[in-house]
């Protein structure tokens, strides 16, 4: 059986312009709804048509990752919402806001998201889903998101998956988990 977890392609979204923190916090809105700009490299395309099952979250980017297979969204998969402060001081790049509402979230700071242990539950939730398709399917594929992604490794580990190799989190990088019956 086997598993592979995708991270969906490069966002159409614009990631130069600094803005303020209720700027970025539409900008994250127009990131949600964007495709993508680039196409899916000829590894994730193989693995795609050869997957049994092809799995996406319900987010655009990662459902225009996999057009070029039958694929079904679940909102289960979506990545992790981040927290939002209103901070009227600083004008920051859309990557620094992230990093910046990413840590203050790994720290504890969940304001009207989804917490860290929810999200933990979550992808154990989602692994554990997997693993039943993958009995079922033989191989899935899931176009998700970076951060869910690694959740869900962590999960799938939990389960007995092993990974083979530890590829980083580049849009279009393909983590294979894999558990013999």
């Amino acid at each position: 059986m086997k598993i592979k977890l995708i991270r969906h392609g490069k966002s159409a979204c614009d990631f130069s312009k600094r803005l303020t923190s209720q700027n970025y916090r539409e900008w994250v809105k127009k990131y949600g709804e964007e495709g993508i700009s680039d196409l899916a490299p000829d590894d994730v395309q193989i693995a795609l048509s050869e997957a049994s099952l092809v799995l996406t979250s319900d987010l655009k980017r990662a459902i225009d990752s996999a057009k070029t297979a039958d694929a079904i969204s679940d909102p289960l998969y979506r990545e992790v919402d981040l927290p939002h402060f209103h901070v009227t001081f600083l004008t920051l790049t859309p990557r620094i806001w992230t990093v910046l509402y990413r840590s203050l979230w790994l720290s504890g700071f969940s304001k009207q998201v989804e917490t860290k242990k929810q999200a933990k539950k979550r992808a154990a939730l989602a692994a554990e889903q997997l693993e039943n398709h993958a009995i079922t399917h033989g191989t899935v594929v899931l176009v998700g998101h970076g951060f869910f992604n690694r959740f869900l490794g962590r999960s799938l580990k939990k389960r007995g998956w092993e990974i083979e190799g530890d590829k980083g989190s580049a849009n279009w990088t393909i983590h294979t988990y894999d558990k013999k019956r």
